[in-house]
């Protein structure tokens, strides 16, 4: 076979291999995964998310970063604390807290700085008037 016949095959075989690669499937039951994304995608994604939020309502969301907390003070007295996983880009200079709230609300929160991976459904609602984001019936997976 000449050369020029054997290029539409070699290019068709190429093609293959480059959808195939793009096909992961996701884990069963979830609709958005972070965790497998790499940095750069998951900036974009979590901006997305953020910024239209809900557009992911009731979506179930994996995250994958950093146990963190945040106190939520009034008058200089604490009155809540949000747990969040801390996603950094590929950078590793900027980073998006995302808000969880355990299922198992007798469960212990892991220790700040831990890094774990986080599944839950994404929900939206206010704080101080302020529009927010968090995955609520969350589990930690590791």
């Amino acid at each position: 076979m000449s050369k020029m016949k054997k290029l539409p095959a070699l290019l068709l075989a190429m093609v293959l291999m480059l959808c195939a690669c793009g096909s992961e499937q996701l884990p069963e039951g979830v609709d958005v995964d972070l965790s497998r994304m790499s940095g750069t995608v998951v900036y974009g994604k979590v901006y997305d998310m953020v910024n239209n939020g809900k557009n992911y309502q009731d979506k179930i969301v994996r995250m994958q970063g950093a146990m963190s907390t945040i106190d939520v003070k009034e008058k200089g007295k604490v009155v809540d604390t949000l747990y969040s996983c801390v996603i950094f880009d590929a950078a590793g200079c900027c980073s998006q807290g995302i808000e969880f709230v355990l299922a198992d609300q007798n469960a212990a929160y892991p220790a700040i700085g831990t890094e774990i991976t986080v599944e839950g459904r994404w929900d939206w609602y206010q704080l101080y008037g302020l529009d927010r984001y968090r995955l609520l019936d969350a589990k930690v997976i590791k």
